[in-house]
């Protein structure tokens, strides 16, 4: 097999893995947006239903920022016996400024944490916020959602990156033959002992294509099954916030609810 044939074939896989992971991304329910003008620091529960065990939901905060100021929000999200899970904190953001090459501006107005919950049923989920450094921001809108989606993406991003990569280099080297064999043809003298026609084929390897095109495919069809599924293991948030920058467990809210039966509230904006 050719390079030509290992590009095209890590070309596809690359393609297919994006429609893929576009899918998994599909929310399953709309029309679910809460106003953090309604919730942001009162005592009062925004209500979300996880319709499945093991489905996948998605934390979503929008809004647009003035200029060089930001937002800084946190969710704790709650289960269905009032028992506390864990925090989602996150940021929107709005800078500008000069520099050598002229006025720039960056922003991040949309801010979302994908999360498997184990087991389905009605969830509730309390938020705060807080602003800097102008108060101007305040009047600004910003939603909020926990909605359903259709899977994991973190399957499919590995094998996202590799076929990628892949592509990338032999497009790299397809590029580099081309441009030495136009090279070549440019020199009027070639040297004696070039190889011959019999050699230069017998250098060239005869893998066939298709154990190629199986060993990047397959493992694309099992992370996609994987990604579809729903398990329904617990999960140990503690854990889970290791590995999740903007996930953290309040041990406070956690000692609460856990020795509180019924405790359905939280100790205060932020949890703090």
């Amino acid at each position: 097999m050719n390079i030509y044939k290992l590009c095209i074939i890590a070309a596809i896989t690359f393609l297919a893995c994006l429609i893929i992971r576009s899918d998994l991304q599909t929310p399953l329910i709309s029309d679910q947006d809460g106003n953090f003008k309604d919730y942001d620091g009162q005592d009062k529960a925004y209500l979300f239903t996880v319709p499945e065990d093991g489905q996948m939901m998605r934390l979503e905060i929008t809004g647009s920022l003035p200029l060089n100021s930001w937002k800084a929000i946190d969710m704790e999200i709650f289960d269905p016996e009032g028992n506390y899970l864990f925090s989602y904190s996150d940021e929107l953001w709005s800078e500008s400024g000069r520099d050598s090459e002229g006025e720039w501006r960056e922003y991040k107005s949309r801010a979302y944490h994908d999360v498997h919950f184990p087991k389905k049923g009605q969830y509730s989920a309390y938020v705060s916020s807080s602003f800097g450094p102008s108060n101007s921001a305040k009047h600004f809108n910003y939603t909020f959602r926990i909605i359903p989606i259709k899977g994991n993406i973190s399957f499919i991003d590995p094998l996202l990156w590799i076929t990628g990569i892949i592509t990338g280099f032999s497009f790299i080297v397809i590029l580099h033959r081309l441009g030495a064999k136009r090279k070549n043809s440019e020199l009027t003298y070639k040297p004696i002992n070039t190889l011959s026609p019999e050699a230069m084929k017998a250098m060239e390897t005869h893998i066939p294509a298709w154990p190629i095109a199986l060993l990047f495919f397959v493992p694309v069809l099992v992370a996609s099954l994987l990604a579809y599924s729903k398990g329904d293991d617990e999960h140990d948030w503690q854990v889970y916030s290791y590995h999740h920058f903007n996930i953290n467990v309040d041990k406070q809210l956690r000692e609460q609810s856990i020795g509180s039966a019924g405790f359905r509230s939280r100790g205060g904006p932020g949890g703090k």
